[in-house]
C-alpha cells in the first residue's frame, strides 16, 4: 500500500515543476545546440568536447542536402543530444564566442589606428602618428611614416587604397599578437 503522505523525492518534485513549455523550450535550446555544433568548423569542433556518437550524427546532418531530411536528421541529434551532460559542450561553444568577439574587438581597434594614420579622425595624421609610435614602440618608424604619406597621397588622388591596405596590414601585426 502506497502512503500518500510519504515525502516524495527531489527528482520527482523537480520533473512535476518543469511545466511543459518549459520543457519545449529545453528542447529547443538542445535542437539549437545540435545545430550550431554542425555550423561550426572542422578545427572549431575539434575544441568542443564531443562524444563520437554525436559526431557521427553531426556528420551525418552535415551530409543531408534536402531540408526535409536535415530536419529530421537535426531532431535525431537533438534527441541524442538529450542524453548526454551538455554543459562542457555550452562551455566550449561560449570560448569559441568569446575569442570570436575579442578578435572582432582587436580587428575594430585596427581599423581605428588605420583611419587615424591616414587623418580621417579627429585627430591629425602626424599626432596620430606619433601616438601609435608611443603605445607600440617596436613598430617600424620609417615604414610606418612612407605607408601613412604614400596612402594620404593615393586618398587624395583618388586612386586605389594599396598603401592604405599595406599600413592596416603593418597595424595589424604591431596590434595583434601573434
Amino acid at each position: 500500500m502506497v502512503d500518500d503522505n510519504s515525502p516524495k523525492s527531489s527528482e520527482d518534485d523537480d520533473s512535476l515543476a518543469l511545466s511543459k513549455s518549459q520543457r519545449k523550450r529545453d528542447a529547443h535550446e538542445v535542437r539549437d545546440l545540435g545545430g550550431e555544433l554542425a555550423a561550426l568548423g572542422a578545427s572549431e569542433r575539434a575544441r568542443v568536447p564531443i562524444p563520437e556518437d554525436i559526431v557521427r550524427e553531426i556528420d551525418k546532418l552535415n551530409a543531408c542536402k534536402a531540408n526535409g531530411a536535415r530536419k529530421r536528421q537535426l531532431g535525431f541529434l537533438a534527441k541524442q543530444l538529450r542524453r548526454h551532460d551538455v554543459q562542457p559542450m555550452l562551455d566550449a561553444l561560449e570560448a569559441i564566442r568569446q575569442n570570436a568577439r575579442s578578435h572582432t574587438l582587436l580587428h575594430h581597434a585596427v581599423e581605428e589606428w588605420r583611419d587615424k594614420l591616414l587623418g580621417l579622425k579627429e585627430i591629425g595624421a602626424s599626432e596620430a602618428l606619433t601616438q601609435f609610435l608611443v603605445d607600440y614602440p617596436d613598430a617600424d618608424r620609417q615604414r610606418l611614416r612612407q605607408l601613412q604619406r604614400k596612402a594620404i597621397t593615393e586618398r587624395e588622388a583618388e586612386r586605389p587604397p594599396a598603401a592604405a591596405r599595406e599600413l592596416f596590414k603593418l597595424v595589424r601585426d604591431n596590434v595583434i599578437p601573434s
